[in-house]
């Protein structure tokens, strides 16, 4: 077994025992090592405090993104996207993407850099982590305390508000 699943899997049992805070710092060191770091990351506090212009991207599913997703934000369907889809946003305008966790994210923007974008960056840990910083999210009535937890393996990390698992 290489080294770095045997850590992954070393950390994700120790966490279970863990407070919050080192479920946290463990959740962090996962999605640090299977997202693409190819893809440099913002950490939610310096989203959360960064001014425009910017374009933020929610590369997650529907589903995902009707439960609950940050304000401003264009929903970009994973499952279905496209270099192509995003044909009107200049080349060099800062792009910032999220998904639950990091990794599609992190998958899309290296594709968004191959097709020339020069300013891309993955928010580091996705929703989750925004959400687990305290930061809002929101739906189509407002801030909401709904969060779609993607999984019940990947919604373990999520330790502040209302998991739903689909609809």
């Amino acid at each position: 077994m290489p080294k770095r699943i045997l850590f992954i899997l070393v950390v994700l049992a120790a966490s279970i025992f863990f407070t919050d805070l080192g479920k946290n710092y463990a959740y962090s060191l996962i999605t640090s090592t299977v997202s693409n770091q190819a893809v440099p990351n913002i950490d939610p506090e310096d989203l959360y405090a960064l001014e425009q212009p910017y374009v933020l991207l929610d590369l997650r599913t529907p589903e995902e993104y009707e439960i609950s997703h940050l304000k401003g934000t264009r929903f970009v369907n994973y499952n279905t996207f496209q270099v192509d889809d995003l044909a009107d946003i200049p080349k060099d305008a800062k792009l910032i993407l999220y998904c639950a966790v990091g990794v599609r994210s992190s998958k899309a923007g290296v594709a968004l850099q191959e097709a020339g974008y020069t300013n891309v960056l993955n928010l580091r840990g996705g929703i989750f982590n925004w959400v687990n910083k305290g930061f809002p999210v929101f739906d189509a009535k407002g801030q909401t305390e709904r969060i779609h937890a993607y999984s019940r393996f990947w919604g373990f990390w999520l330790t502040k508000g209302d998991k739903v698992y689909g609809q």
